[in-house]
């Protein structure tokens, strides 16, 4: 439903428009009437000036009247002193005087404006043109008296003058225009009269009209006034409310001008603050549960990380310890691969001497004679053998150690040392059954030749057991070749480990000084959190 049209509801520029318009109207209708009330004044004016024009005639008539009276005593007296004839030649002045004054009358006359006039007047304009002309006969009269008579015809033109035809004429003339003129006079001040009212009249109009306009303009002024600086007032109690922390007090202004749509803003954003308000204040609670968690988390981390601080030098420790074990592990692999090729070389050269054992088996069938001394050469070749066995067995056995010792990359070392540890014991094995069989040679030469076949024998299964030996050796070789190299890398691996276990622990020790720095930072975001609720808590919304 549309708000009621109301003062109030306009726009404050369309209220002033409004009062303004109203006064400009008001002001306008007086100037307007003053105007009207000019133009009729200025009528009656108007009418004045020709009353007073028609009021001239009656002066000039007066003054034309006294001057023919004049100019006729004049040519009298002229008359009388100079003699008829020069006194009243028509050449004389003041015959000539009187003359020209008697047409003066005549135009005066006829070019007089009679139209202001009433009839009454009129009436009495034209009694007094009749009684001009009488006066302008009877002097006529006269002129001819004198003319006629002469001078003894003096003594009745002065009678007629002064109480004669001539002089009623005169007093005719005289009173009518007198009475011309008191008509004309009391209308003039009647018309003035009337022109003064008229004239008083519309200045108090329009003063009247000015001062209702101002008066209208005043009370419009204040209602307007009243009805911005009202609401104002109201919207400036509010904002002292909100300065004192009052954020849910609400105008309620029901307008629709510029203060309504200024006070359903502040409204609008007294609701947005308080939502904002509530924002913060919920925030500043998470913050604060927040920070309280995290500080209980920056407490188990430092705590974590100077436990991890100590584990990892512990770490270090062992990671320098490590990689001494592997440094050694390498060299120790290093003797092993030496020791290894020893071995086949101890091998060949075995295969070699069962080589030649054969060849002097085979040969001890025609040179017995010669069997002790093969035989003492076949005792000295198989104590090597047997010492290489020896020496075999025993490498094989630390390579058995040091294979479990390397864990799972040791396990195919640790066959293959299997393999060897059986073959040397098969060597010893061998060697000793040589040994007893060239002591019985020694005992018995006389059964060498009976031996020889199984000497052959014997001499070929070692030479085959020794090439089996070479085979595996060499294979061995190649193990331990592997095995040191990936010893060897090992050993690179554990030192580049125990440098990464020290970085680490530096980093750990980094990071106890990052979980304290996050507990203090931990502690000073509570202390805002705090603030910040405090902050808060001073507004109501």
């Amino acid at each position: 439903m549309p708000a009621p049209l109301r003062l109030d509801n306009l726009r404050i520029g369309a209220r002033l428009s409004a009062v303004f318009a109203l006064c400009g109207l008001l002001i306008a209708a007086a100037f307007i009437y003053d105007l009207v009330s000019e133009d009729r004044l200025e009528q009656q004016r108007d009418q004045v000036s020709a009353v007073l024009e028609a009021q001239q005639i009656g002066d000039d008539l007066l003054v034309a009247i006294n001057d023919l009276t004049g100019w006729q005593g004049l040519y009298v007296a002229d008359a009388a002193a100079y003699g008829v004839e020069k006194g009243l030649a028509e050449d004389a002045y003041n015959v000539q005087g009187f003359d020209t004054a008697w047409e003066g009358v005549q135009q005066l006359f006829s070019e007089a404006d009679t139209s202001a006039l009433t009839e009454e007047e009129a009436a009495i304009v034209q009694d007094v043109e009749a009684y001009f002309t009488t006066f302008h006969a009877e002097d006529a009269a006269l002129r001819e008296m004198l003319r006629s008579d002469g001078l003894e015809a003096l003594p009745d033109v002065m009678a007629s003058i002064n109480d004669g035809p001539a002089g009623a004429a005169w007093t005719d003339t005289y009173e009518a225009n007198a009475e011309f003129q008191e008509l004309i006079d009391a209308r003039v001040e009647k018309l003035e009269a009337k022109v003064d009212d008229t004239s008083a009249g519309q200045r108090v109009r329009v003063a009247g009209g000015l001062a209702l306009a101002a008066l209208v303009t005043v009370l419009l002024l204040v209602h307007v006034t009243r009805s911005i600086t009202a609401p104002l007032r109201q919207i400036a109690d509010q904002l002292r409310q909100v300065a004192a922390g009052r954020l849910d007090v609400r105008s309620g202004l029901e307008r629709t001008d510029e203060v309504g749509e200024m006070s359903r803003a502040l409204d609008e954003a007294l609701e947005s603050l308080s939502t904002s308000m509530r924002g913060m204040d919920d925030n500043a609670q998470s913050l604060a549960a927040a920070s309280e968690e995290l500080l209980a988390v920056s407490a188990q981390l430092s705590s974590s990380a100077a436990e991890s601080t100590r584990e990892a030098k512990q770490l270090a420790g062992t990671a320098d310890s490590v990689s001494g074990n592997v440094s050694t592990l390498a060299a120790g692999t290093e003797q092993m691969s030496a020791s290894i090729r020893e071995i086949a070389r101890n091998a060949a050269a075995a295969a070699d001497v069962a080589g030649g054992a054969v060849l002097t088996a085979e040969s001890t069938s025609t040179t017995v004679a010669k069997l002790g001394d093969s035989s003492s050469e076949i005792g000295n070749v198989v104590k090597v053998i047997s010492s290489i066995a020896e020496q075999t067995n025993l490498l094989a056995l630390n390579a058995t150690i040091e294979a479990a010792r390397a864990g799972e990359a040791g396990k195919g070392f640790a066959v293959v040392a299997g393999e060897v540890k059986e073959l040397a014991q098969e060597t010893s094995r061998a060697t000793g059954e040589i040994s007893s069989r060239i002591a019985a040679i020694q005992a018995d030469t006389s059964a060498a030749v009976q031996a020889i076949a199984e000497i052959s024998a014997v001499i070929a299964q070692i030479s085959d057991s020794q090439t089996t030996i070479a085979a595996a050796v060499e294979e061995q070789t190649a193990t331990t070749n592997e095995m040191s190299r990936h010893v060897t890398q090992a050993a690179s691996g554990s030192l580049e480990i125990a440098g990464s276990t020290s970085g680490l622990a530096r980093l750990v020790a980094d990071g106890d000084g990052a979980a304290s720095s996050t507990s203090a930072a931990a502690e000073e975001l509570a202390r805002m959190a705090a603030q910040m609720r405090e902050q808060v808590g001073r507004f109501t919304y």
